[in-house]
């Protein structure tokens, strides 16, 4: 199952790349769910998890693979292909992240996928996987191009996606999808397949 959280929207160039995917690829083989106006985004993840493990085939088999993408993520054209080739229970793509630095003033991009979970001196996550590098096994991603066996779902517990706030519900401590990766962890190793790059677009007001 291809599904992709919504509010409403999604972006153009995404919408033809799932097109693309629906007369490439065989009915039976790929299903298409949108999460239309679910929110916040930890609800909507969590609905299309319950709707991929209600979900039969045509011939009443359960789904095996469910691939999140965000509604403004365009994956490229193989990266069905390449993420189910690896075989692993959680891979994701590469998705440029927009953040601004408080210290330059300035707006970078890094990608959403981390080898580790700590944080360098300028509040980064750090050894973010480089690009056409192949598989590697990462700690934390996005879920804006994520695949998950349904073994994964099957393991480990409800709620599989939660923003995770401070005791008094003034900070954000992790993002729904960061959540995830360190509930799998216990229990799944989580890849990213560096080949597999994503366009984001986003607009930003200055």
């Amino acid at each position: 199952m291809v599904a992709i959280p919504t509010m409403g929207s999604i972006n153009t160039n995404l919408v033809a790349r799932l097109l693309k995917w629906k007369h490439a690829i065989p009915a039976y083989q790929l299903h298409f769910y949108f999460s239309m106006n679910v929110a916040p985004v930890d609800r909507a993840r969590n609905h299309i998890v319950d709707v991929f493990l209600k979900t039969k085939t045509l011939d009443g088999q359960p789904l095996t693979h469910l691939l999140m993408i965000d509604s403004d993520t365009i994956p490229e054209d193989d990266a069905i292909e390449r993420l189910l080739s690896h075989q692993q229970p959680v891979v994701s793509g590469l998705t440029p992240i927009i953040n601004f630095d408080k210290k330059t003033k300035q707006w970078e991009t890094f990608d959403n996928c981390f080898v580790d979970v700590q944080e360098d001196e300028d509040g980064l996550k750090t050894m973010i996987p480089e690009r056409h590098t192949g598989l590697h096994k990462i700690k934390r991603c996005g879920g804006s191009c994520l695949l998950v066996d349904r073994i994964v779902f099957e393991k480990i517990s409800k709620p599989y996606f939660l923003f995770d706030n401070n005791e008094d519900g003034t900070e954000h401590k992790r993002s729904e999808d960061i959540y995830f990766c360190d509930k799998v962890r216990e229990a799944f190793d989580i890849y990213a397949d560096t080949d597999v790059t994503c366009a984001h677009e986003k607009k930003i007001l200055i």
